[in-house]
């Protein structure tokens, strides 16, 4: 087991990290509506802080209508700072850096969230998902403005404490906007070819780095997250990417990181490529990129998946739904134990995870009660000794057609002995696949777990449930026969 999770890193503003883990920004809703930190907020950042080297917290609107969502983090005015200071305060006192994500939501700003206002970005070119609202280009004076938001959303960060800001040029969002061709159609400076639509991230990340020089914070981390590629047509390439991320690595930022469902993903936009992006990242990423540090982040949920990300290449791992269902996600990887991928349904309070959060969590929640009763219950059925009143008992089943099918089910005072079906009027394909095989693997294998046919999904599970209701009818118990293990493929 390798010891380089537990490294410690120096970034190029000299920042030292203690590992090589992050906890990845995960928006949680929880902010007053201003976009003000909440208490719910300092709870759940500062129960997961400590181990990890860094804490990345979720994205904060930099601009008053640049909102993406109900319950989004604000930096838009000094009355936040107090609330700010209290969260980074929370993060750093447990030993973790405090880096707090940057963004405006461009035409991803819903005016449901932003006051009924109008979205911005690069061009009036709607987002390619249902009801997107076409938004309001930005005339050159809103383009200083916003680089403005940037700078004085940075110099916020460094007045409440944090150690850092991540500029989030992923995700569909406003930087991403302006460097992609699918949302930039302008032909003055700010875009129309490649070289232009890079201009406005660069110069985001110059005014947060003069700003941080200006506010004489030493050692002050900035850091950049980008989509490597997008689905839309004109879209941006992985080529793209690594033009505008080589051309940013001359401004010598502490990290990119690289925002993706899994580390070791390949192209979304070319299937037939099947070479990891990571792989092509190494490949043409210029001597000046090669020595910044690379993020690598989805799929991380064992202490094994973040060597092997360490292994192929990244620098740092971010750690994201991991850590929403184990805090002590770093602590646990130290220690060798296995990480639990799941949370149990009463442990919303013990994990300060707040209201909206845990509702869009619903996937990695579990009844472990309800589990371990279903589990004794269905053990006990296996054992229960299934016994009939001899006799032949009707029931029926669903056609393919909607009709009644007729079902004639015998018994033995110990078996299944025949099931007879009357599917004079079903399609040769459906009485063969559903009304010949089922009953003979049912009889076969005296049990109702069997394999539903593909492509008869509905007539398989009512032919299944009609034998059930024979198998009531001959005192028997369909529970147990529908838990009763199939018997084992006898290959020759």
């Amino acid at each position: 087991m390798s010891n380089k999770l537990f490294e410690e890193i120096k970034l190029e503003s000299g920042s030292i990290l203690k590992n090589r883990i992050m906890m990845a920004p995960m928006t949680i809703q929880a902010a007053y509506f201003d976009g003000t930190v909440t208490q719910k907020m300092i709870d759940y950042y500062a129960h997961r802080s400590g181990e990890a080297g860094a804490i990345i917290v979720e994205s904060s609107f930099v601009e008053d209508k640049g909102r993406g969502f109900a319950g989004a983090l604000g930096n838009t005015k000094d009355s936040q700072v107090k609330e700010l200071r209290k969260l980074a305060s929370a993060i750093k006192e447990k030993g973790s850096k405090a880096i707090l994500q940057i963004y405006h939501a461009g035409r991803m700003a819903a005016p449901e969230f932003n006051g009924g206002a109008a979205p911005i970005s690069a061009s009036p070119v709607a987002a390619l998902r249902p009801d997107a609202v076409t938004p309001r280009q930005m005339m050159p004076v809103d383009i200083d403005n916003m680089i403005q938001c940037f700078t004085d959303a940075t110099r916020r960060a460094i007045e409440a404490g944090f150690d850092g800001v991540e500029i989030h040029g992923a995700n569909t969002y406003l930087i991403q906007q302006f460097f992609s061709p699918h949302s930039n159609r302008r032909e003055d400076k700010w875009g129309g070819n490649l070289e232009a639509r890079a201009k406005f991230p660069e110069a985001v990340m110059r005014a947060v780095q003069e700003e941080a020089k200006k506010q004489q914070a030493e050692q002050f981390i900035v850091g950049y997250r980008f989509s490597p590629e997008e689905i839309e047509e004109p879209g941006i390439t992985f080529e793209d990417t690594m033009y505008l991320l080589n051309r940013l690595a001359k401004l010598k930022p502490d990290y990119f990181h690289i925002s993706m469902g899994n580390w070791n993903r390949t192209s979304i936009r070319d299937k037939e490529d099947s070479q990891t992006l990571l792989k092509k990242y190494t490949e043409q990423q210029s001597e000046e990129l090669a020595q910044i540090a690379l993020i690598g982040v989805g799929g991380i949920g064992q202490r094994s998946d973040a060597e092997a990300a360490l292994e192929a290449g990244y620098d740092l791992v971010a750690v994201g739904k991991a850590f929403l269902v184990e805090p002590n996600w770093v602590g646990k990887a130290a220690a060798g134990k296995e990480i639990k991928n799941f949370a149990d349904i009463n442990e919303q309070d013990l994990l300060h995870v707040p209201e909206p959060l845990w509702d869009v969590m619903d996937f990695m929640i579990r009844d472990v009660q309800a589990d371990e009763e279903k589990y004794e219950y269905l053990k006990a059925l296996q054992n229960v000794k299934i016994t009939f009143n001899p006799g032949t008992y009707e029931a029926s089943a669903e056609g393919h057609d909607g009709s009644d099918i007729p079902i004639k089910v015998t018994f033995s005072d110990t078996k299944i002995v025949a099931i007879e079906l009357d599917k004079q009027e079903q399609t040769d394909a459906v009485a063969t696949s559903v009304f010949k095989r089922l009953p003979e693997e049912i009889i076969d294998g005296q049990t109702l777990q069997v394999d539903i046919i593909s492509g008869a999904t509905v007539t398989s599970r009512s032919l299944i449930d009609g034998v059930a209701d024979a198998v009531e009818k001959a005192g028997g118990n369909s529970d147990a026969l529908r838990v009763r293990p199939k018997a084992a493929v006898q290959w020759s």
